[in-house]
């Protein structure tokens, strides 16, 4: 062995000996210069904890997790879990209001977080690091915290009651060793984003229908023990099967849903990875650089053609002579000059799933087809950029919304289940985005887009922002939020109360639920000089600020990524709208080609977007067929799972024998059946009802005349009284319209003396009193009022009316006795529909009664003061129309049935 001298050895050791102990009198420094480390104490580890969140942690509101050795802690440290309150102001304080910003007992509203806390061989904390807020419900105040094991749960309370109640498994779903070595990477690098471990964690939610008032939580073996209520109602959760056993006591309907546990793509975990690590801004640059790779390596790939199989060119639906054709829309106006062949022609879809709507086939009547689709070149500078259009006609399909359960992450409660419904009606579902919430932006809160499903909110929706609106019957509305009408008196109920609300929320009695469902997208598409609308969908001019004045600008807009957007036509039909590399603008210029007038943007990748066609088999399973291939939306081998991101899925409003109506037909005991007389196109679908009751011994006959199928005009009679300076009242309907008055409607002559007021076309006839009611025609619709208040809309048609029940309360005037003739009242129920009520009485009692016993609140009896017998003429009926009447009546002229579609209200 060669002996080697060590001076070299020792002359390099000694030429850097002085930066040695200068790095170590450095460390020695700021380790002395650092505070030192928190006491053994209950108090000093809750004041370490808060002071990590940057608000305060409670001497109880922690647990340790269970030990990993002496060199796990000291190196790695020891996971402890612990409710925090932030005092700083947190996304949605507002909404809470300044009584339920404070729990009682005097803590604001706290979140669960897991951290890693080092520690000495004798339990002292050294340093803390690894926060995760495993629930970030800013909205609600997670409390009752209990552990055992890998095991954990809290409850989430707000406005008084609980919401929801979370159990986690932080020991993971138990599939990591099944899954490839991939999906276990990224699977791992999700858990460690949403955890602080890879393991990750396995998640269960339990909601309530009817939320008690609080809440005591206790782990075991056998899986989570609850005492529910002030009465300590028992329930548990079964941990072997996953079901809550309420021992057939359930008063709160409780409900137990696991939430799966998805492998993201490396595509979604760039973002937030780089988020952790690097900050936002780095985070953004990142997925811009992720979805620019996507697209390159898109380009790469042999383009795919639609999927959908066509039936040929839609040929028009039928009419009867006359009448318009609506269905299908009218051809896409090309861009691009040649235009590819077949370019916006509308082709009747036909995808090889079954799913003709039953009767279709074999009534000439009824389209074969309610699914139309197109292709299109929006901008002839840029021809290699293609829109696939799906027009959907909402007269046959109702829309329902759905949250996912990974998306949109919830203010307060538990989060959507991301399941479909397993109905024979179930046609199809529509890919949304998640808000497309930028890198940085918060889960939920101030940034996060509203999604109200279920009567619940999973975010509260943000004024002003882009909304796509679902009512209880399946009709979809487009707009920005708030809207006016009905719509603004029920937002009280986006959260779950208790029964007895303040007095001053504006609620409707006995309800506990938001009766829509709607879901709010990245931004708003308002037509600007879109071709008219028809005119029982015309309504006041949008006065709204544009998009982007309310929603800040996505900094993606320019990028060419995959994109889609749902928008409502002039028709009143849904228009979907996709592409496989847009931007915005493109876009955009697509749905003005489509005649869309109000839409939204469904986000842009890496949301999963598109349309897909589903049918439910024999053995329950989902059959799904994408509109085409290249649609990212979840793929056919899914379509029975549970979907991680929200959608809106789509269905038939009817499975066998006639439609169901398309207006409100109330009273459980009343015999509605479909009017003798003619009836607006098309005839599969009745506008005019008719039903007999009796009130106060008489026979009392009740017409309903549905939304969107007429046209009201109010036309003076020549026997009405016209002062000398007057001007001249119309007394028929414009020529073109005089075939299509399928009704007329007797509201009598003004007396001579202090008749009442009268306007026809804006033209008023006779002075308005400003007493009783008034019958308002605006644009063709019919409104009661009470008389007064503002002043008459140019073009409008009006009456004064005696006002026999208001607030759903009768009033004296319907009890005054009179001459026994033939009488009639009207009302005009929440959706539109026109209830008149006419018999022989000699007061307006038994008419006015019989409309409050069908869901009216507010009745005017057809009398304008010279006590003329009262009339309900139909077409085709006995006795005929007249061109003119003597008595002063409201002409229905109907109108071709158009598209459900609504946008939200100014």
């Amino acid at each position: 062995m060669t002996d080697r001298p060590l001076s070299p050895w020792l002359d390099h050791l000694r030429g850097r000996l002085p930066i040695a102990l200068g790095i170590a009198l450095l460390g020695a420094v700021a380790r002395l210069s650092a505070p030192p480390p928190p006491a053994r104490t209950a108090d000093a580890i809750a004041g370490m904890l808060g002071e990590a969140i940057g608000g305060a942690v409670g001497p109880d509101d922690f647990v340790w997790e269970e030990r990993g050795g002496f060199l796990s802690d000291a190196l790695l440290g020891r996971r402890v879990l612990f409710l925090g309150v932030p005092r700083v102001p947190r996304p949605g304080d507002a909404e809470r209001g300044p009584d339920a910003e404070r729990a009682p007992d005097g803590r604001g509203a706290a979140d669960l977080y897991r951290a890693r806390v080092r520690l000495t061989r004798s339990g002292r904390p050294v340093s803390l690091d690894g926060v995760r807020n495993l629930t970030g419900t800013p909205l609600g105040d997670d409390r009752g915290l209990v552990a055992r094991g890998s095991r954990v749960a809290v409850t989430t309370s707000a406005f008084g009651v609980v919401q929801g109640i979370t159990q986690l498994d932080l020991g993971g779903d138990g599939r990591a060793g099944a899954r490839p070595l991939g999906e276990r990477l990224r699977a791992a690098i999700d858990g460690w984003l949403e955890t602080g471990s890879v393991d990750g964690a396995s998640r269960t939610e339990i909601s309530f229908d009817n939320p008690p008032a609080s809440a005591r939580l206790d782990l075991v073996d056998e899986g989570l023990v609850m005492a529910l209520g002030p009465e300590a109602v028992p329930a548990a959760l079964n941990a072997s099967t996953g079901e809550v056993d309420t021992g057939g006591r359930d008063p709160f309907v409780a409900r137990a849903h696991h939430l799966p546990r998805r492998v993201p793509s490396l595509g979604e975990l760039a973002g937030p990875s780089a988020e952790r690590l690097l900050g936002p801004t780095a985070a953004a640059a990142v997925e811009r650089l992720a979805l620019a790779a996507d697209r390159a390596t898109a380009r790469v790939r042999a383009a795919q053609a639609a999927a959908y199989v066509t039936r040929g060119p839609a040929s028009p639906e039928p009419a009867p002579e006359g009448w318009p054709s609506l269905w299908p829309p009218p051809p896409v106006a090309p861009a691009v000059d040649p235009p590819l062949p077949g370019e916006g022609a509308w082709e009747l879809v036909a995808p090889s799933l079954p799913r003709a709507l039953p009767g279709v086939e074999d009534d000439p009547q009824r389209p074969s087809s309610p699914f139309a689709a197109t292709t299109l070149r929006p901008d002839p500078r840029r021809p290699e950029l293609r829109v696939h259009l799906l027009a959907i006609d909402t007269r046959h399909i109702r829309f329902t919304l759905q949250a996912g359960y990974e998306a949109p992450r919830p203010t307060v409660g538990p989060r959507g289940t991301g399941q479909l419904p397993h109905a024979s009606t179930l046609r199809g579902a529509i890919g949304l985005g998640a808000s497309t919430r930028e890198p940085g932006a918060p889960h939920a809160g101030a940034e996060a887009l509203g999604m109200v499903v279920g009567g619940r909110a999973i975010v509260p929706p943000r004024d002003g922002a882009a909304t796509l609106g679902v009512d209880l019957s399946g009709r979809p509305y487009f707009g920005a939020w708030p809207s006016g009408g009905d719509v603004e008196r029920v937002p009280w109920a986006l959260w779950q109360r208790p029964a007895a609300s303040s007095p001053g929320a504006p609620r409707a009695e006995g309800s506990t639920r938001f009766p829509w469902a709607l879901w709010q997208g990245p931004s708003l598409f308002e037509a600007g000089s879109a071709a008219a609308p028809l005119a029982i969908l015309a309504g006041p001019p949008a006065e709204r600020a544009s998009a982007s004045a309310a929603l800040s600008p996505d900094d993606g807009d320019d990028l060419i990524v995959e994109r889609a957007a749902l928008c409502m036509t002039d028709r009143g039909f849904v228009v979907h709208a996709w592409g496989s590399a847009l931007d915005a603008a493109a876009l955009r210029a697509a749905l003005e080609r489509a005649g869309c007038l109000s839409g939204v943007s469904l986000g842009r990748a890496p949301d999963p977007l598109g349309v897909a066609f589903l049918s439910p088999q024999q053995d329950g399973i989902l059959t799904a067929e994408r509109l085409s291939p290249a649609m990212s939306i979840a793929p056919p081998e899914h379509a029975s799972a549970a979907s991680p991101r929200p959608f809106l899925f789509f269905e038939s409003r009817w499975t066998h024998g006639p439609p169901p109506p398309d207006l409100s037909l109330p009273g459980e005991s009343v015999g509605w059946t479909e009017d003798g007389g003619a009836q607006p196109p098309p005839a599969w679908s009745p506008a005019v009802y008719a039903a007999d009751t009796v009130h106060l011994g008489a026979q009392v006959r009740v017409h309903a005349f549905a939304p969107d199928r007429f046209l009201f005009r109010l036309r003076a009679g020549s026997r009405e009284i016209s002062p000398r300076s007057a001007p001249k009242l119309d007394a028929e309907v414009p020529a073109d319209e005089r075939k299509q008055v399928l009704a007329a409607i007797g509201v009598g002559t003004g007396r001579r003396r202090g008749p009442r007021g009268l306007a026809v076309g804006g033209t008023v006839g006779l002075r308005f009193r400003g007493e009783g009611g008034l019958l308002l025609v605006r644009q063709g619709r019919i409104e009661i009022r009470p008389a007064g208040g503002a002043p008459l809309a140019p073009s409008a048609d009006a009456t004064e009316l005696p006002l026999t029940a208001d607030d759903g309360r009768l009033r004296p005037e319907a009890r005054e006795i009179g001459t026994m003739r033939r009488r009639s009242a009207a009302c005009v129920l929440d959706d539109g529909t026109l209830l008149v009520a006419t018999t022989t009485f000699d007061s307006d009692e038994a008419t006015t009664e019989a409309l409050l016993d069908l869901g009216c609140a507010r009745v005017v009896a057809l009398d304008r003061g010279a006590h003329r017998n009262a009339f309900v003429h139909r077409a085709s009926g006995d006795p005929a129309l007249q061109q003119t009447y003597e008595e002063t009546a409201l002409f229905a002229v109907g109108v071709a049935m158009p598209g459900r579609a609504r946008r939200l209200a100014p």
